[in-house]
């Protein structure tokens, strides 16, 4: 049995005590002071996956109270639904509550009271099977209980740990976040040596750490290893990802009985060789059955309790607002499927949310025809005794009181409500392409044909899986446990030799951290595509080693920008070096052609507007840009600010064109000057693969790396980038030059 970590009280610094100033800020403890080390509470912390996850959910989830509120809550929601629920079914007398022919007063209207049908008495004739269901559910929440008093000591450890080792007290935790923290945990390893295999701590090995087991996950889905889908007869192949099922496979894979992991960190020495692969297949196979059999008899039980929380948190919403059924969330597999490796989950959700308007109003646009019309119809109808009965009740107040009155407003309301779900808006005039190429600036990652072709419903149908309805996601919960046996049995059982052969050729050892996942380690020359590097020589992946969608290139990318002080590793540098001198390279030749056009404009170009260019065109990027940028934007930077950090936007198109063809180095005709209106200026016929940079202001890093750099790259077409509406070209001004004459 492995020795659990001891806590003890974190004493004050000897030296510090000797100082004559007492509200003198505490000094920081000398890296050879191995006594303190010796005696730290946080020396050689056994599950630092644990410690490091502990951390990170402590911050994210605003403190020890938040937490433990929340898991008290939790505990109480689900003893009210299960005590609640016997009540309904048990003590409530539901032959008299809607019998016609009781409980009437005088003038004839049903008059019934709470006490006519509730019978505490009936609680003595309680269903024996109920009372079964009732003792699995106890067993559960008392086991859910004790986690409950585990995580609370847990987490009144690791607030100690903040306050004493990361110096951030309760009261100051809003005010930082998980790079501050971050930041303060790598100097705690100098102070506490947490972990005693390495001198220093990385980002990378936090990452690793708490990430070790999504990594994994966010792999076998980009590998399509895990099956995720499920064919529906008379529609086709529907992508099916529910918690349910994500919960079944990391119970098999990562920590349930027979799991590949016989730790947090360590796989197991059998599985890491080709000698025994036909038995661990075999033994694989035999657990997926079981595992299988066990959902297939708790099913039952499992549905009742997914169809009762689904009722009482959903239904009086559905009265309330049944139009929140009609939106959109990403899906749990979209979450996965578009998750870089080494993501953190508050990461995830900021990029994705994001992209939830463009994407919204992308699939606005795919509304069936024959749906609209149906709902056009249905809802005029609805809305007509809507409005009829509505009326009455105005003016004659008794009518509610009248039988299934107020149910029929209610039961009209909410049709029309769902109604207008299916009717698209008639002032949406936004192109497909442009909204798809604004989900692509934050998801990152989308198969060709979605960039392709974003205006055929075969795209659409296929977003619609990443981006699915409210109603949908309720519906796939609901059927999960019906469904999740079969996929376990039929389709995942089949691809245990996948599994075995992933887990062996794809897990390595990291020195101080453990095996993780090869791909978490976004090593370019394994699992790089020569397709996504400038220098084809770095990648030497065969098609089953790399991943897809370029996800180690963009992954690596992305962790770069989000940790600038990372040491990325000689690979690593040469490929964001050679991407940096291909973005700079394509920012100089934009501004001689923005200083051509300008030039050529205020000698040839008719008479502008009286609205001042450089007011419209400021203007029109100061809305599509974020706060930041634009307060950079306006900001009085200095002359080695002339080149810009650009946002993570299609950086795979650079990196494609940069590796197939280089960059364009034909000049396009200019576009006529800022504010002026175009009669017949007539571009030349597009240019494939040529890709411009959209520039917004600061400086690319000096050095070999994008760590800092956010970059944003748009497609064009033969000419400089520029936005037109209204017969108005508005390219981008650069901040040094001057606006041409205004009347």
């Amino acid at each position: 049995m492995s020795k659990k970590t001891r806590y003890m009280r974190l004493e004050t610094d000897p030296e510090s005590s000797q100082s004559s100033d007492d509200d003198a800020p505490p000094t920081h403890i000398p890296l050879h002071s191995s006594q303190y080390v010796k005696e730290s509470k946080w020396n050689h912390i056994e599950n630092l996956d644990e410690f490091f996850d502990w951390v990170y959910q402590y911050l994210i989830n605003h403190g020890l109270f938040a937490i433990v509120l929340n898991d008290i809550l939790e505990l109480g929601q689900f003893a009210f639904l299960c005590i609640f629920s016997a009540f309904l079914i048990t003590c409530i007398n539901f032959k008299n509550l809607f019998a016609d022919d009781v409980y009437t007063n005088e003038t004839g209207v049903k008059d019934v009271a709470f006490g006519d049908v509730i019978e505490i008495d009936r609680l003595e004739h309680i269903n024996p099977l109920l009372v079964l269901i009732l003792f699995f559910a106890f067993i559960f929440w008392f086991h859910r209980l004790c986690k409950t008093i585990w995580r609370f000591f847990k987490f009144l450890g690791i607030r100690r740990f903040y306050i004493e080792a990361l110096d951030i007290p309760p009261s100051d935790l809003r005010n930082y976040n998980w790079r501050d923290v971050l930041e303060r945990l790598k100097s705690a390893q100098n102070t506490h040596k947490m972990n005693i295999r390495k001198q220093e701590l990385t980002e990378i090995d936090v990452y690793h750490r708490i990430l070790r087991f999504k990594n994994y996950m966010v792999a076998m889905i980009n590998k399509d290893v895990l099956s995720y889908k499920i064919w529906i007869p008379f529609y086709g192949e529907k992508v099916f990802f529910t918690m349910g099922l994500k919960y079944n496979y990391e119970l098999l894979l990562f920590w349930g009985p027979g799991a590949p992991f016989k730790n947090n960190y360590h796989l197991h020495e059998e599985y890491k060789t080709a000698a025994k692969k036909y038995e661990l297949i075999q033994k694989l196979r035999f657990r997926i059955t079981v595992l299988a059999l066990v959902n297939l008899v708790f099913s039952p039980f499992i549905f009742l309790y997914q169809i009762l929380y689904s009722f009482f948190t959903y239904a009086e919403l559905l009265k309330r607002q049944p139009g929140v059924f009609g939106r959109r969330r990403w899906s749990l597999f979209g979450k996965i499927f578009l998750r870089h490796f080494n993501e953190l989950d508050h990461e995830l959700i900021v990029r994705l949310n994001r992209a939830y308007l463009p994407a919204g109003k992308y699939m606005d646009l795919f509304v069936l025809p024959v749906a609209t019309i149906l709902a056009r119809n249905v809802a005029f109808v609805a809305g007509s005794l809507l409005a009829v009965l509505f009326t009455l009740t105005v003016i004659q107040e008794d009518l509610l009181t009248a039988h299934n009155i107020l149910t029929a407003i209610t039961g009209l309301g909410v049709i029309v409500t769902l109604c207008r779900i299916f009717i698209p808006n008639e002032h949406q005039t936004r192109d497909p392409k442009e909204l798809m190429t604004e989900i692509l600036e934050e998801i990152h990652y989308m198969p060709d044909l979605w960039k392709e072709k974003p205006h055929t419903v075969q795209v659409s149908s296929q977003f619609s899986q990443v981006f699915q309805l409210t109603i949908a996601y309720l519906i796939d919960e609901l059927l999960s446990p019906l469904v999740t046996p079969f996929i376990l049995y039929f389709s995942l059982r089949n691809k245990s030799q996948d599994i075995i052969d992933f887990l062996r050729n794809f897990t390595i050892d990291v020195s101080g951290v453990g095996d993780v996942c090869s791909f978490a380690e976004m090593n370019l020359r394994k699992h790089g595509h020569s397709e996504w590097q400038q220098n084809s020589q770095l990648a030497r992946s065969t098609d089953y080693e790399r991943s897809e969608l370029g996800k180690t290139e963009i992954s690596l990318l992305n962790f770069t920008q989000k940790n600038p002080n990372w040491e990325a590793g000689e690979d690593a540098d040469t490929f964001l070096t050679q991407l940096k001198e291909s973005v700079e390279e394509l920012h100089s030749s934009q501004q001689q052609q923005q200083q051509q056009s300008l030039t050529l404009s205020r000698e040839d170009s008719p008479p502008p507007l009286s609205l001042s260019s450089h007011q419209f065109g400021v203007s029109r990027l100061q809305g599509s840009m974020d706060t930041s940028i634009w307060a950079s934007f306006t900001s009085a930077n200095d002359e080695a600010s002339s080149l810009t950090p650009l946002k993570l936007h299609q950086v795979h198109d650079v990196m494609k064109t940069s590796h197939g063809q280089g960059s364009s180095s034909s000049a396009a005709p200019p576009p006529p000057p800022i504010g002026s209106i175009v009669p017949s200026y007539h571009p030349p016929p597009p240019q494939p693969q040529e890709v411009a940079l959209t520039v917004y202001d600061h400086c690319l890093p000096s050095d070999s790396s994008l760590s800092s750099a956010d970059i944003r790259l748009e497609s064009t077409i033969g000419h400089t980038p520029s936005s037109t509406a209204g017969g108005l070209t508005e390219p981008f001004l650069p901040r040094d030059s001057e606006p041409p004459p205004q009347t």
